[in-house]
């Protein structure tokens, strides 16, 4: 996974900074689980005391320009990012109250699903995304 992220950078002309890769890093020791850039912040400035947060979002964009990350807006503009070269996508559940996305690691879409929206619809699908918003353990009581 970490090498075919790096060889994306390299092949498309970035430099691999040490932000950057700490970045990634963050990304990676996060599991599945999506981050915001404060979030990320917080993370990396352990080790690079100097970052700002507007250089974190600066290489966000770089790793969305890249197709990296993918970035979502669950709920009240608040925007988070999360690893988009895995193998395999995520949806999410996302509590209407906290805000946390917790990710379903399997796709309620089946591929007979997708071909007869394909067919259905005349369109081709190249990807999709697909959320489920109610109330967490934490949020029901």
């Amino acid at each position: 996974l970490e090498n075919g992220i790096l060889e994306k950078f390299k092949n498309n002309g970035f430099k691999i900074t040490p932000q950057r890769s700490e970045i990634l890093k963050t990304f990676l020791d996060s599991g599945s689980t999506p981050l915001s850039a404060e979030e990320i912040h917080r993370k990396v400035i352990v080790r690079y005391p100097n970052i700002s947060l507007d250089t974190v979002y600066r290489n966000l964009n770089v790793f969305l320009d890249l197709e990296v990350v993918s970035k979502h807006n669950f709920l009240n503009n608040r925007s988070v990012y999360e690893l988009s070269f895995r193998e395999h996508h995520y949806h999410h559940l996302v509590c209407l109250k906290c805000g946390k996305a917790k990710p379903v690691d399997y796709c309620p879409f089946g591929r007979k699903d997708l071909k007869k929206l394909e067919t259905d619809n005349n369109f081709i699908i190249k990807k999709h995304n697909f959320n489920i918003f109610g109330y967490c353990q934490s949020c029901s009581y």
